[in-house]
């Protein structure tokens, strides 16, 4: 079974794999443990914000419990039409 982003909230003390708001666009996911979980929901479609152990804050992305081929499911931006150059007028 693999984890989809924000299905599974996690615990104080769990080990993580976080995107921190900087690395948005770059994906960079920075691993940690679980001091305080800050989205108070149970399911985020994002991934629930925490603060790790070191101060960092982040969006989890997986799980380090995770098996290697389990596959993290990261919804992608819908595709946007853009003319060609040529057909704006």
């Amino acid at each position: 079974m693999s984890y989809e982003i924000g299905s599974r909230k996690p615990k104080i003390g769990e080990s993580v794999l976080v995107v921190q708001k900087k690395d948005y666009s770059s994906g960079k996911l920075t691993s940690g443990t679980v001091k305080d979980v800050l989205t108070s929901k149970e399911f985020h479609p994002r991934g629930h914000k925490v603060r790790l152990s070191n101060g960092t804050i982040g969006r989890v992305q997986a799980f380090a419990d995770q098996k290697e081929e389990e596959e993290v499911k990261i919804p992608q931006e819908p595709t946007r039409f853009a003319p060609a150059p040529d057909e704006l007028v």
